[in-house]
């Protein structure tokens, strides 16, 4: 029956690739002890020694970092007009500001660490129990652990205080999981209670090295006669079942006692904290390449002007005799002296802060996702969380959501409604089943029903608890959890599970069964099984799967009628598995029990071996009948999908079940609508069919004959699809793309991931996000560009891997419409406006060389260059890229197509830049203009008639520039709070009162400031002239009119949605209506004020009050209500 499978199983493991253990560390003679990783806990990334120079070694390793450390190496090594200060003094602030921001966040973490490794356990040495410190544990000792102990390191189970040997962990701190594990020790190990007892344990545990696997271990133990494992008196196999993973807690069991295997780095918990793939967002990159072009601009720049200077020279010798003549070679030290002086000059072009602001803004701006009471679930206490900051604008460009459908569309709570028993339909009733054909209810009298339902309440991997003396099921799968109270409910109550037994009352009498092997669920053959020896004495084999694993290895039983049943099952909704049951002679068990005992015993390759011995233990059953649990839509799901189609943003569903629930949930969900034609592409294997149909599909999205506003949908299963990428991906994407909608059915994790990555590399670069709530969707979160997981009720491993964290996937609207729709705006307009507001700045003084003989001479004073991106234009960008709300969010939320016109007008793209660029350029030229021509053969500026020079006209450009910047930003901004009053008007403010003070200083030598007496009494001497004023205020005037011109005029004849609506806003409260303007609030005692001062929302909003719901969320709260205040703004200052 099994073939030679066995020969195969006793294969030799190869030595190099198993750990090995020895408890007590009681090596045999001649065996030199191995070196295993201590258990000290290093989450921490600098030590003492290496946090300055690696810190600095990271940070310089950014472009602008390392520009402007060679412009300061180039001053401290050339004559050059302006003090290395100017440069070395804000690239020091910058750095030391990130250098303080990273050192505190390790500072906390050698904290935790210290905490965690300073923790005192309780370790058999020497023959006694001593507490050491954790850190100390080592591999081989016997630890001992007590009730709501969290593990130290990850341990086999020896014994425990329950007589079965059985004990109860949870791992939220692992994967989230909350709801109870059950693990097991060795037979030959659970009666050791004692020190005495273990100390007297003579045995080793070979495994396998250390994995990120948390669900797998693969191991044996070794008992031994003697201290020198000579004489092998038993060998046991471990599994996941037997290992205490650290970050687990110990619950409802007195005491355990574990021997670590992994410890420290080489535990799992320790393998899993390693850091995931960096995504590198969109505009990090771009940014990267607006840089490099300024550093190019900038060397060529200044190699014109040096030649420039060079010639011009030239030909001043010839018309000057007195000069000496210029000639190559004695003029090639000035020469390159004038190249890097131009570099010098121009470096200011590149914003030095640039980096540190974005980074500033995007990390600030990530706790209002956190804050936002709209995403707050407070039925289970739930904020959304943002595990990064890099991606916030990602959000605002999304064109592909790829959602799982199991947990993430549906509640994931199910309920069972229907059965099909030897090919007899039944529908769920009120404690009874009852026969669909007839309506007459049946109960356990009907042999096939009973013996259905006892299927059901045996096969599963559910086990009980006690609370208050009610049973309690705990199970990792809501699906079984379902099933087995259905079948209590119907009269087949399951009581106890134990390592050796299980036990069901039926019709009053306890019944047991012997459990003998379990064949876990995984997702390559889609189904479980289980053997059990029955109270008569039979070996049967109780088996439960996907209908397309289970039914093509039955050859008995009601086959075809129980395919008909799925179907019809599938076309309501529900979702469905199906029973298969078989006996086993004890001549074939003899033979099951070998391979088992092989498989157990493998080390090395013991999944393939499984897999090999399950296929054919699981082979000639007899269909018994399926089951329909349903599992409803989340609240919501229908009017986000149908937001995010109106949003310009397609949804494709990637499921793993089956193809006709998959269609019916997506048409209950608006995914696919009444009037869309679909198209299937199923259980295709050739690779001619799939590229027929796919040809046939795509001529019909190209073609003419498509009728006007017909929506297409397409169906895919794993097969096809499998089949699709092996024989014509390029066309099977290009079809896809054009669909409205997709739909992929029976796929495994890694195909899910691969539709992703096929979708994100099409050469348009689309933005995809990926949403989904089960371990089976990590790979695909982890795939997309931005990764959202939900809070599902089968563990926390996708919240845990993802990017953004939301309870409900109606969330996932706000999240892109409000949130990512303001990132992506607001931190678009921050970088463009740190490039205009730079080249405005160096603007007048290149305007300046060519009426100064192409020297390269500086306009500004050294305190003035240095105040520039540190104090004067700073605060005003930081307030808008924080706080700016160019809409109300009401309106983003409710009009999905502001949306779709945001995120298709790529915000970063060359156009935007360019104009911005047009714009600084013109602000350039009008600030030389006016002001040069001021001071060019000028008279006297008042009673005095002193006449103005070099520093009165840099003093008057300077000051132009900052009043235009500082207004042109409050010209974009539409959303004023009080911050952003403080920031635009207090720089105006503070520039005045530090220029004045600044101009009666005297000493030319503090803080590297070398400035000469000429600059002295300046700032005091223009601003006493009436004159000068006017001049600011016309260059301002001229600065600003144009983009105001502009403005005016695109609203007006070329309006945006966004104008329209905006348009619409004015109108309603220059009407005389009852209406409050969309960008205001008002302020409140209990919100922002404890953060930005900033005040709470109405109508939409919460008061601080209404936040408290109870103790244990208070930590929540203030952020919440934070956030909360200006997400949805009522009427206030605006």
């Amino acid at each position: 029956m099994f073939g030679n499978l066995g020969g195969i199983f006793r294969q030799e493991e190869e030595a190099n690739s198993i750990r090995q253990v020895y408890v007590f560390n009681r090596y045999p003679d001649g065996v030199k002890p191995q070196a295993f990783a201590d258990n000290a806990i290093k989450t921490s990334k600098y030590t003492i020694w290496n946090f300055i120079p690696k810190n600095l070694y990271e940070q310089f390793k950014r472009i602008a970092n390392f520009y402007f450390l060679c412009v300061v190496i180039i001053m401290l090594c050339i004559e050059t007009p302006i003090g290395p200060g100017t440069t070395m003094m804000p690239l020091i602030i910058v750095v030391t500001i990130s250098l303080f921001k990273q050192g505190f966040e390790d500072y906390n973490r050698h904290k935790a660490d210290n905490e965690v490794n300073h923790r005192l356990v309780n370790v058999i040495r020497h023959g006694c129990l001593q507490q050491i410190n954790s850190k100390n544990i080592r591999v081989g000792d016997v630890v001992k652990l007590e009730c709501e102990d969290e593990f130290p390191c990850d341990m086999v189970l020896v014994s425990s205080s329950d007589e079965e040997g059985s004990c109860f962990i949870t791992t939220a701190n692992l994967d989230g999981e909350t709801n109870l594990k059950i693990l097991t020790c060795p037979d030959e190990t659970k009666s050791l209670l004692t020190v005495q007892e273990l100390y007297g344990l003579d045995a080793s545990i070979e495994c396998e090295p250390p994995n990120v696997d948390l669900y797998r271990f693969q191991g044996r133990i070794i008992f031994a006669t003697d201290t020198n494992l000579d004489n092998i008196s038993a060998m046991k196999s471990l599994g996941s079942s037997n290992l205490l993973l650290r970050g687990a807690t110990l619950k409802n069991t007195k005491f355990v006692y574990g021997v670590p295997v992994y410890t420290g780095k080489d535990t799992k918990m320790a393998l899993n904290q390693a850091q995931a793939q960096y995504k590198l967002p969109s505009i990090e990159w771009k940014m990267n390449m607006y840089i490099l072009f300024f550093c190019f601009m900038v060397v060529a720049l200044a190699t014109v002007l040096t030649i420039v200077e060079f010639f011009w020279e030239v030909e001043c010798d010839k018309r000057a005799l007195y000069r000496t003549r210029v000639t190559f070679s004695h003029s090639i030290g000035g020469f390159l002296n004038d190249f890097f002086s131009f570099i010098v000059l121009f470096n200011y072009v590149i914003p030095i802060s640039l980096y540190v602001t974005v980074e500033a803004v995007k990390f600030i701006s990530s706790y209002f996702v956190k804050w936002d009471l709209e995403m707050y679930h407070a039925e289970t206490d739930t904020p959304a969380k943002a595990n990064t900051s890099d991606l916030n604008e990602e959000l605002g460009q999304i064109e592909y959501v790829f959602s799982d459908k199991t947990g993430t569309l549906t509640e994931n709570e199910l309920v069972f409604r229907k059965c099909s028993i030897e090919g007899v339909k039944y529908a769920a009733g009120d404690g009874v089943l009852i026969e669909e054909a007839s309506q007459i209810a049946v109960d356990l009298a009907n042999q096939n029903v009973k013996d259905f339902l006892i299927t059901m309440s045996l096969c599963h991997s559910v086990f009980t608890t006690e609370q208050q003396g009610n049973l309690k099921y705990e199970a990792s799968s809501p699906d079984e959890k379902a099933l087995v109270e259905a079948a209590a409910e119907y009269g087949i109550k399951f009581m106890f599970a134990s390592r050796n037994s299980r036990k069901i009352r039926v019709e009053g009498n306890l019944d047991r069964y012997e459990f003998l092997y379990i064949l876990p669920f995984d997702n390559t053959r889609k189904r479980m099984s289980i053997i059990l020896r029955d109270p008569s004495g039979k070996i049967l084999l109780l088996c439960k799967g996907a209908e397309s694993s289970v039914l093509d290895i039955c050859d008995s039983g009601c086959v075809d009628v129980t395919r008909k049943h799925v179907d019809d099952y599938a076309a309501e909704g529900l979702r469905t598995l199906v029973f298969a049951m078989k006996e086993i002679s004890p001549e074939d068990y003899t033979e099951v029990d070998r391979l088992m005992v092989d498989c157990q015993n493998a080390i090395n390759d013991r999944e393939a071996k499984e897999q090999l011995a399950f296929q054919s233990i699981e082979d000639r059953l007899c269909c018994i009948g399926v089951t329909g649990v349903e599992d409803r839509l989340q609240d919501g799901v229908y009017d986000t999908i149908s937001a995010l189609k109106e949003g310009g943003v397609k949804l494709w569903v990637l499921t793993g079940d089956k193809m006709e629930t998959a269609v019916n949930i997506s048409q209950s969900c608006n995914h696919f609508t009444v009037s869309m034609k679909l198209h299937f592409l199923t259980a295709r294997r050739d690779g001619e069919s799939c590229k027929q149909t796919l040809d046939s599909l795509l001529k019909l999205l190209e073609g003419t004959s498509r009728e006007r506003n017909q929506t297409y949908g397409l169906i895919v299963d794993g097969t096809s699809l499998a089949t699709c990428f092996n024989t014509c991906p390029e066309l099977f994407l290009r079809t896809t793309l054009l669909c409205t909608a997709v739909l992929c059915c029976r796929l495994s994790p890694l195909q899910k991931a691969k539709v992703v990555r096929m979708v994100k590399e099409h050469k348009t670069n689309p933005v995809t996000l990926a949403i989904g709530d089960g371990a089976n969707d990590v790979s695909m979160i982890l795939e997309a560009n931005v990764g959202v997981g939900i809070y599902g009720k089968e563990g926390r491993q996708a919240v845990r891997s993802c990017d953004f964290a939301i309870a409900r996937f109606q969330y996932l609207r706000n999240l892109m419409f409000v949130h990512g729709h303001y990132y992506y705006r607001r931190i678009s307009t921050v970088v463009f406006y740190f490039f205009y507001k730079n080249v405005t700045f160096v603007g007048p003084a290149i305007c300046f060389l060519f009426m100064n003989g192409y020297s390269p001479q500086t306009i500004y004073s050294e305190l003035q260059l240095i105040g520039f991106n540190l104090m004067f234009s700073a605060l005003p960008i930081i307030s808008y890229g924080l706080f700016e709300q160019h809409l109300p969010p009401t309106l983003l939320y409710e009009k999905p197509s502001l949306y779709k016109e945001s995120a298709k007008t790529n915000l970063l793209a060359i156009k935007y830049f360019v104009a911005w660029m047009a714009l600084a350029v013109w602000n350039c030229f009008v600030i030389f203009i006016f002001d040069f021509s001021m001071f060019y053969d000028a008279g006297g500026f008042n009673s005095s008639q002193r006449v103005g020079g070099l520093w009165c006209y840099g003093t008057v450009a300077y000051t132009s520039v900052i009043f235009v910047i500082n207004i042109m930003i409050a010209l974009k901004t539409r959303f004023w709070v009080w911050f952003t009053h403080f920031t635009i008007w207090g720089t105006l403010l503070s520039y005045v009162i530090i220029s004045y003070f600044y101009a009666m200083w005297t000493n030319p030598n503090v803080l590297w400031l070398h400035e000469t007496n000429d600059a002295t009494y300046v700032f005091i001497f223009l601003f006493s002239c009436p004159v000068i004023y006017l001049e600011v205020a016309m260059v301002v005037v001229l600065c600003v009119l144009p983009p105001v011109l502009v403005m005016l005029l695109q609203h007006h004849m070329y309006p945006m949605e966004a104008d329209k609506f905006r348009l619409q806003d004015w109108n309603k409260v220059h009407a005389g209506r009852d209406y409050r303007p969309c960008c205001g609030y008002r302020l409140n005692s209990f919100t922002l004020t404890q953060y930005f001062g900033l005040g709470g929302r109405d109508g939409m909003g919460y008061s601080g009050e209404q936040l408290v719901k109870r103790d244990d969320s208070e930590k929540y709260q203030t952020g919440s209500a934070a956030y909360g205040s200006i997400r949805r703004g009522s009427a206030g200052e605006s």
